[in-house]
């Protein structure tokens, strides 16, 4: 319906801290990656909708689902291990199969953020970026203009994300 008058909306300013309802029998603990399933928060399994990182620990073990909230990091940089991580790295996007374990491997996994700096072998400082994931990179050659080729009826692409 449109509207007919003015009105007030609610402005969440701190979008780097958010706050989940966890899932029943569960235990986030601090500095865990953080996973949705149906729409709680656990600590991440491999394939879950990563959210962020644990600001605290929330033990809902005995609860049910939404019973308690933990907050979660859903922007920044953290010093992380991730196995094999060398200086040529730095860019790579990175995924998690577990929540305190991080990987290059995509398949299976849960996309976290991307690779900003290389400390030591193995040691790296993420961006815990979850909402990137939308974005898609597309490189597309296009026709020698000098050539005289005709791109005027070439195809624009259109994309759909997951949301």
């Amino acid at each position: 319906m449109a509207l007919t008058a003015d009105r007030n909306v609610d402005r969440y300013v701190d979008q780097e801290l958010r706050t989940y309802r966890v899932k029943g029998t569960t235990t986030v603990y601090k500095g865990a990656l953080v996973g949705l399933a149906a729409g709680y928060a656990r600590g991440l399994v491999a394939g879950d909708k990563c959210v962020g990182l644990a600001y605290e620990t929330i033990d809902n073990s005995v609860g049910d689902d939404g019973d308690k909230s933990v907050r979660v990091y859903t922007l920044g940089d953290f010093d992380h291990a991730v196995s094999g991580a060398a200086q040529t790295d730095v860019g790579r996007p990175v995924f998690a199969s577990a929540d305190g374990t991080l990987t290059f491997t995509a398949e299976s996994n849960s996309y976290v953020g991307i690779v900003q700096d290389f400390l030591a072998s193995g040691q790296v400082i993420v961006r815990i970026d979850p909402q990137r994931r939308l974005v898609k990179t597309i490189t597309h050659a296009v026709e020698n203009l000098a050539a005289n080729a005709d791109i005027a009826a070439r195809a624009i692409h259109c994309f759909e994300h997951e949301g």
